[in-house]
């Protein structure tokens, strides 16, 4: 592995590009209530830490975080990243961990930084690129859960003291992995100030400066990278700022979560890149459904846009590649914080202890790691195609892909921006389908992935309306005839060829047709076209 180098807008491993393509390791070393079905119960580490101390008592509590620190995440889950094709993980830390500032001397906490120094030893291993997130930095950069701040106040930008810790923190971050060539890059504060803080928000560049030229003064090799103000979306701090006053190894990171999966909400961030001529990352976005993963993630490869999902693993869902169950009894310990039982120590360690025992034992969501790269078997929905042609004029409907002539609409023929808010990563609600129609002589194109040993393949398309559709994929071609309402029309398997890649289009010949999506299958046996 060789440092990460900024090259213009691109990334560059020695004379190469490259695109990190990876997975954000939350929940780990800084635990979120959410990931543990606790919610705003019990949101942050302090207060997970206070509840499990105040039931169990602290030896236990001291066994316990040793317990979950160990396993949570461990070098299986660095071998499967490498497996699934991805080269990155992102890490959060939680400053807390790291350091105590005693008799006016830091104090290097090293069980912390044992955990970054496994992850080192796996990733090297695996051949896995790192990005060391501060997560929660000292007194807490955004004032909410996601920092472990004490007080809900972005107390980083109210005492200077916690500024001084953060510059301390950093340098001795970049001193000891100054020659880790496993690590990409610093990011130097996770999302800081949200917009209810923004009077704030003029303190945030001159603290990257303080933070760069502490680093710079013990390690020029890593990639520094920069986030914008509220939750990572609002560029504004470095309006009219010269990439060169900073650094010449950085990189923007913006997050996106819940909103249109199209390229026109990227057009701001894509603005920025040309603008200050520096690449931008991705560097956290999930918490969403399969069908919103499949759109957005594959756009940032077309657009070259490196990436890291969230959140990696957490507790009895289907929206993280990983998951765990949930033990017997857990929703004891919300009626406990609500005041609603009593809970004994007994009981409350046995909980505890089940938990740890599950997230040994983790459960993989394939259908989040096929939707990541659009790989078989897979539901491609047909208004996130990849290509179009031969379009006429587009007719009212959703506000998706506005730029574009396709006549993208709701079912229900209502009008609008879409609503994609499915934080549990359940489907879209009815009133919120969007379909495609498509007149005679248009086309669509889709992009898919198959494993090379994967013998036959299956489209099964749901449709409606009148008209005769082609449907072709490499030497593959078939006619689809479409009459009435909603059914779904299966086209006949056909055998891979020697590829992984593949591109589908659909072509009305006649008539005129609505698409909704196309599931992609593998069939075990059947009768194939070559």
């Amino acid at each position: 592995m060789t440092f990460i180098k900024r090259n213009n807008k691109s990334l560059y491993y020695g004379d190469e590009p490259i695109l990190l393509r990876g997975f954000g390791l939350g929940g780990w070393l800084l635990p979120e209530g959410y990931m543990w079905k606790l919610y705003t119960k019990c949101d942050r580490p302090r207060r997970m830490e206070k509840l499990i101390e105040e039931l169990c008592g602290k030896e236990y509590a001291e066994r316990f975080w040793e317990a979950y620190f160990s396993s949570y995440i461990t070098k299986f889950d660095i071998e499967l990243i490498a497996s699934r094709g991805y080269n990155s993980v992102r890490l959060p830390l939680n400053s807390r961990f790291l350091y105590e500032y005693q008799d006016d001397q830091y104090v290097w906490k090293e069980a912390g930084f044992r955990h970054i120094d496994r992850l080192i030893e796996w990733c090297k291993k695996y051949g896995l690129y790192i990005i060391l997130d501060m997560h929660g930095a000292p007194g807490g950069q955004t004032g909410t859960n996601i920092d472990d701040s004490a007080n809900d106040k972005p107390e980083l930008f109210l005492d200077r003291q916690n500024q001084l810790d953060l510059l301390a923190l950093w340098k001795e971050i970049a001193s000891r992995y100054v020659n880790e060539t496993i690590i990409a890059g610093y990011d130097l504060l996770n999302e800081p100030l949200p917009k209810w803080f923004s009077e704030y928000n003029e303190l945030v560049l001159p603290l990257y400066k303080e933070l760069i030229n502490e680093i710079r003064s013990v390690d020029k090799n890593h990639l520094i990278i920069l986030e914008g103000v509220h939750w990572s979306t609002d560029f504004s701090i470095f309006d009219g700022l010269k990439p060169e006053e900073l650094d010449d190894n950085l990189m923007l990171q913006f997050h996106k979560y819940w909103s249109p999966p199209d390229e026109e909400s990227l057009v701001y961030f894509l603005d920025y890149r040309n603008q200050v001529n520096l690449p931008i990352f991705m560097g956290e976005g999930g918490e969403n459904n399969l069908m919103w993963y499949s759109a957005i993630f594959p756009l940032y490869d077309r657009l070259d846009i490196s990436w890291s999902f969230w959140s990696y693993k957490k507790m009895d869902c289907t929206n993280s590649p990983v998951t765990f169950s949930i033990p017997e009894g857990w929703n004891k310990l919300t009626e406990y914080i609500d005041g609603e039982i009593e809970l004994s120590q007994q009981d409350a360690t046995h909980l505890f202890d089940q938990f740890l025992l599950s997230i040994q034992t983790p459960m993989m969501n394939e259908s989040v790691f096929n939707s990541l790269r659009l790989q078989v078997p897979i539901r491609l929905h047909c208004e996130f195609y990849t290509h179009y042609s031969n379009i006429l004029t587009r007719q009212k409907g959703a506000e998706l892909r506005c730029n574009e002539p396709v006549s993208i609409q709701f079912e229900n023929g209502k009008t609008g921006v879409p609503d994609y808010a499915r934080y549990g990563g359940e489907p879209e609600p009815k009133e919120e389908n969007v379909i495609v129609e498509i007149r005679e002589g248009e086309s669509l194109i889709y992009e898919f992935v198959t494993d090379k040993s994967h013998k036959d393949i299956q489209f099964s398309i749901f449709v409606r309306g009148d008209g005769v559709l082609e449907l072709s994929c490499e030497t593959f071609t078939c006619l689809l005839n479409v009459k009435g309402e909603w059914s779904t029309i299966q086209s006949p398997s056909f055998r891979n060829l020697d590829s992984n890649r593949y591109s589908l289009s659909l072509l009305c010949m006649k008539g005129e047709v609505q698409l909704d999506f196309i599931d992609i299958n593998i069939v075990e046996e059947s009768q194939y076209l070559s």
